[in-house]
Parts: structure tokens; C-alpha cells; sequence
């Protein structure tokens, strides 16, 4: 049986559905890559990319792609002309039309090397109404040479006259064990790291939440003990507020977040994880944790809270970082944030 996209893990099915429709030529010109950040959409979509130019695409026993042959090498080291990368430009929040209007006139060109051409559009959503009316000429009736894959995290939906011409695929994270075998399998560091310190490798997996590049970028030491520290933190809140304890032991703890915006944003978004799970814990001891290894300890730290407490946190924990969005004060915003949750009172 022919195994597809092997460096694209999980989505057996959408794998499995991709696959025999390159291999029957009935892959559709355009298709809506939504997941949230990690999922592999830019993978999946080089992926693609060299099945359909795979020179040895029929052979029985190669994967498809077979990542060996010159067209595939090509266009998964990023130099192929016929694969076009299209983005925001430097400094911009959106994707203007003018950006759009010059890569379907640039489109009808036909290409230089493969029998297709294809746009991988980073950030789909970015795009402004405008933006997406003029990719719609393209869309509806493209030459028979063009692909078009739109990444997308689903934050902000496409207009529906897109989303109708070009089928959503929703990609999804990849469970803990999955994670943790193909990590291993994959990477050396990945290996090391486990039989020198298996705590810390435990910490990293649960840290990744179902992305693999998530997970690889870990294996940096530097950016893996920044995010340990961001966890540590998030421990500490809980633990704190689960004690109710008095604000001298509280002040340390809000001197730790430092005085970097996002350092702080990134702390708080990890407590909000961490309380995301404590709040599933309340409703069923069984539910799917992102933050904690240890579901044991997770239920006990659980069982310290109320439910509206744990709601009340959630709820604080999200307007702080709204308000550091909003470039509100950073000393201003964790002194409102302890006073709200009860870590000062």
C-alpha cells in the first residue's frame, strides 16, 4: 500500500483522501489549509506540492512524495519558480489587493519547470475584502496549470465566496503519544534529551500542544528553557491562588514576569492553558489536557478550585493579555491582574 506525505504526521484520512486524488488526477485547483498554529499546513502544502510534480509518483513501494528525485528536492529546499510563496509584507497587518492583483496577473503566466503552477498563501485571513474580490477572478475560472493553497488558522473566516470555490481541509493537532514517537523517531536531539533528562522531555511534549515544529524548536535549549520558565509560572499562579496565600508570597511571583511584553503576554496565555485544564478537570476527570503531563496531579490542583473561581481567572487571565495587546502599562495590567484574581487583596 503507498504511504503519503511522510514528513506530514496525523490527518490519516485527509492524507490518505489527498494522496489517491493526485494519483487519479482529480486533486481540485484550490483548497483552504485551516488549523491552528503547528498543525503542518506550510508541510502539507510543499507536500503536495512535490506529489504533483513527483517523478517517481507511480512507482509501487515509494511514498508519495518520494523526496528523492530532482523535482521533489527542488521544491521541498524552496527553489522551485513554479512554487510561489505569497505573504504580508514587512510591517503590514493585511494583505492588500494591489499584492493579490499582482500575483494573478503574474499567474497567468504559465511555468517555467512543472506542469503546475502553485500559490501558498501564508496567513490567509489576512487578506482585506478587497483582496480576496480580486483573488475570486482568479478562482473562478483559473487556468488548468494553477494551485492555489490558502493557510489559513480559521481566526478570521474567508469570504464565503472563496471558502465555495475552494474546499476546507482542517487540519488538527497531533495527540501526545503521536508527538513523542515521532519526534523520537525523527530527531537525534529529540532522543538525547529524553535519556539524559526524561523530566524535562516530558515537560517539552506537553509543552509542544500537538506541534511538531513546535516541539523541534524546543529541542533549542535557549527557547526550550524559556518556555520551562513560562510553565514554571504558570504552576505557580495556580498553586498560589489554589493556597490563597498572603501577598508578601505573591509579590515575588508578579516580579517574575518581567518587563517585556510579550515575555509577559506568553506567561499569561500559558496560566490560561493551565487553568483551561484545571476547568476540564472540574467537568470530567478524563478530559484532554494541553498544559499538564501528569493527570494526577492536574485532578488534585483541580479539586482546590471552585468552578467559578477557575471561570473568574479565565476571564482576568483574558483581559490582561487584551489589555497588553492594547498597550495598556505592563505594571499596571499584572497589579490589576493579581488584585482581580485575589493573589493581592
Amino acid at each position: 500500500m503507498k504511504s503519503f506525505f511522510p514528513t506530514f504526521f496525523g490527518n490519516e484520512s485527509l492524507r490518505s483522501a489527498l494522496g489517491e486524488e493526485i494519483l487519479s488526477d482529480r486533486l481540485g485547483h484550490a483548497y483552504i489549509l485551516e488549523g491552528p498554529l503547528g498543525t503542518g499546513k506550510h508541510t502539507l502544502a510543499f507536500q503536495i506540492a512535490a506529489a504533483l510534480a513527483c517523478e517517481q509518483k507511480t512507482e509501487d513501494g515509494v511514498p508519495l512524495p518520494c523526496m528523492q528525485c530532482p523535482s521533489c528536492r527542488k521544491i521541498l529546499s524552496g527553489n522551485s519558480p513554479d512554487v510561489i510563496f505569497v505573504g504580508r509584507e514587512d510591517g503590514k497587518a493585511t494583505i492588500g489587493v494591489d499584492t493579490i492583483r499582482e500575483t494573478r496577473n503574474f499567474s497567468y503566466m504559465a511555468p517555467n519547470e512543472l506542469e503546475d503552477k502553485i500559490y501558498i498563501f501564508e496567513d490567509a485571513q489576512a487578506m482585506t475584502p478587497a483582496a480576496q474580490n480580486a483573488l475570486l477572478l482568479i478562482l473562478e475560472e483559473p487556468p488548468a496549470y494553477l494551485r492555489f493553497f490558502l493557510l489559513t488558522d480559521g481566526s478570521i473566516p474567508l469570504l464565503e465566496t472563496i471558502r465555495s470555490r475552494a474546499p476546507t481541509l482542517r487540519l488538527t493537532r497531533l495527540s501526545k503519544p503521536l508527538l513523542q514517537e515521532k519526534l523520537l523517531e525523527t530527531e537525534p536531539e529529540a532522543r538525547a534529551l529524553q535519556a539524559q533528562s526524561p523530566t524535562e522531555f516530558r515537560e517539552l511534549i506537553a509543552a509542544a500542544d500537538g506541534s511538531m515544529g513546535r516541539a523541534k524548536k524546543m529541542l533549542d535549549p535557549k527557547f526550550r528553557q524559556s518556555v520551562l520558565e513560562d510553565r514554571r509560572m504558570a504552576r505557580s499562579f495556580a498553586e498560589l491562588a489554589a493556597s490563597r496565600s498572603k501577598a508578601s508570597t505573591a509579590i515575588p511571583f508578579l516580579n517574575g514576569f518581567g518587563s517585556r511584553r510579550e515575555e509577559v503576554i506568553n506567561r499569561l496565555l500559558m496560566i490560561l492553558l493551565c487553568i483551561r485544564d484545571l476547568s476540564l478537570l472540574k467537568q470530567s476527570e478524563t478530559a484532554p489536557l494541553c498544559f499538564f503531563d501528569d493527570r494526577e496531579e492536574a485532578t488534585d490542583l483541580a479539586f482546590r478550585f471552585t468552578a467559578p473561581e477557575l471561570m473568574r481567572y479565565s476571564r482576568e487571565i483574558s483581559s490582561a493579555m487584551d489589555a497588553l495587546y492594547r498597550n495598556a502599562n505592563i505594571r499596571l495590567v499584572l497589579t490589576r491582574f493579581a488584585m482581580h484574581t485575589g493573589l493581592l487583596s
